[in-house]
């Protein structure tokens, strides 16, 4: 039996407010627990919301870059559960009548397109932090604590259509969508301080079947290599179900990082478990168009944008894509370092190559105040015109990344500027080939291989300052005359 997989993805994007979504408490970043909080946060009788506007702009934003239908007339809907690090026992969130509705993202995989739809943006409110001792898990643990700082937090949650169809394409899209929150200045966008949150649900059925499959949801993904191996295993899982006549049970499922395997949590809830009514609490959310345009306003170079910009200086799509996920200061760079040198190629490989990595090597977050594209720029053009070589460079780079200096100075002091005078260099190879003769007649006799050692005689002699490529082509030519 041909089984396919379908994916929907529920993302949870922490916003970038100096405050919480229905209350003046500040948003902390702190492991001191429940410093910020009031009787809104922690739903003691009596307080009421008041909407966080700037959160409500962000959404708008996140909506409109994503090109979802905006819901001019919105209302905020109570999603009634219990548990305890949610003391009033609802959530603030949307239903119905979401910001924005029926958007698309493109993602790039390789050098392929794909676009994921999205099914809804809305907004609520993050809940408490529960921290159960002993494993992690609620199960085992002998205790819970509780901390408030996170409770009320503004969220929007990006829901995807059930139509990606593989765990790459699902890390694509999330790291499509962190880049555009970052992009947006929405969010920081990190994984690891849980600004960005993501939950997958999956099914699995038969290739020609118009029905999907029933649907699993995976929680406790912290990561795109926990989301790439979660989704994996549930597939493998629900495929081997399946072809075992075993059902598939409709329910919440925990991934466990160690184990690298997913358990049952609990049974996955309708929307009808959650009871939601308009919030009584709540105004109804009225959108103007004159808001909107306001909003608009606000939308920087998109991602999409940016990778169709930078593939005019030739660059190829999966380069295009890297580079728009990159750093700000690292798209400057390489914009600078090419409007100068004109080789997109060079430019690319030298900044996220070899220049990042010797910052990561040598523990460099920041690049030296001193450091600018001309430094580059001049690297590249010096390997172009053959007066320096590729190691050369390298040893170049590691001088300018500590020392305010310039590249031409570095070579002069350290010698790495090549020789390129082909009389000099003709001279050192018939001194090259009167102290080799042996090896010159086991090259004549077939041995070609033999050139290579020849060359590494000539590069050894001259201390590496002559020109590798011009060394062999004159030694060849000696050899056949």
């Amino acid at each position: 039996m041909s089984l396919k997989p379908t994916i929907g993805i529920e993302t949870h994007i922490e916003l970038n407010t100096n405050t919480k979504m229905f209350c003046r408490c500040a948003v902390v970043d702190t492991d001191e627990p429940n410093i910020s909080l009031c009787p809104t946060c922690i739903g003691l009788p009596g307080a009421l919301p008041v909407p966080n506007k700037k959160a409500i702009e962000f959404i708008t934003l996140l909506a409109l870059s994503t090109g979802c239908e905006i819901t001019s007339k919105g209302m905020f809907h109570r999603k009634n559960y219990f548990y305890p690090d949610l003391p009033k026992n609802y959530q603030i969130s949307q239903f119905d009548l979401p910001v924005g509705l029926n958007g698309e993202l493109e993602i790039v995989i390789g050098e392929d397109r794909d676009f994921i739809q999205i099914e809804r943006v809305h907004m609520e409110e993050d809940t408490g932090k529960s921290s159960h001792s002993g494993s992690g898990r609620i199960e085992s643990a002998t205790s819970t604590a509780l901390d408030f700082n996170r409770s009320g937090v503004p969220l929007v949650e990006i829901v995807t259509k059930p139509v990606i169809s593989s765990s790459k394409q699902a890390v694509a899209y999330i790291e499509e969508l962190r880049q555009l929150s970052i992009d947006l200045n929405i969010s920081e966008g990190r994984l690891e301080k849980g600004n960005l949150r993501f939950d997958a649900n999956i099914s699995v059925a038969p290739e020609d079947s118009t029905e999907l499959g029933t649907k699993v949801e995976i929680k406790n993904m912290n990561s795109l290599r926990s989301l790439e191996r979660a989704i994996d295993y549930e597939i493998q899982r629900q495929t081997k179900a399946l072809e075992d006549g075993v059902e598939i049970v409709q329910e919440t499922r925990h991934w466990d990082e160690n184990k690298e395997v997913t358990s049952t949590m609990r049974s996955k809830e309708g929307s009808a478990d959650y009871r939601y009514f308009s919030d009584p609490d709540l105004p109804n959310m009225f959108l103007s168009d004159e808001f909107i345009k306001e909003v608009e306003t606000l939308m920087p170079l998109l991602p999409k944008a940016q990778r169709e910009e930078l593939m005019t200086t030739g660059l190829s799509l999966s380069q295009s894509n890297i580079l728009s996920k990159s750093d700000d200061w690292i798209k400057k760079l390489y914009v600078e370092v090419f409007d100068q040198t004109k080789d997109s190629i060079a430019s690319y490989n030298w900044i996220t190559g070899e220049l990042q990595g010797q910052m990561r090597k040598a523990n460099i977050e920041v690049l030296p105040e001193w450091f600018n594209d001309d430094y580059l720029s001049e690297i590249i053009e010096l390997i172009k015109s053959n007066k320096i070589s590729f190691t050369s460079a390298k040893i170049i780079l590691t001088e300018i990344l500590t020392t305010e200096t310039t590249p031409s100075k570095v070579a002069e002091q350290k010698n790495l500027f090549q020789e390129n005078d082909s009389e000099k260099i003709s001279e050192m190879i018939n001194q090259i080939i009167k102290e080799n003769q042996d090896i010159v007649d086991r090259i004549k006799s077939g041995e070609d291989k033999l050139v290579g050692f020849l060359v590494g005689q000539l590069m050894k002699q001259s201390n590496g300052s002559v020109n590798p490529g011009m060394a062999k082509e004159l030694l060849l030519k000696e050899l056949e005359g």
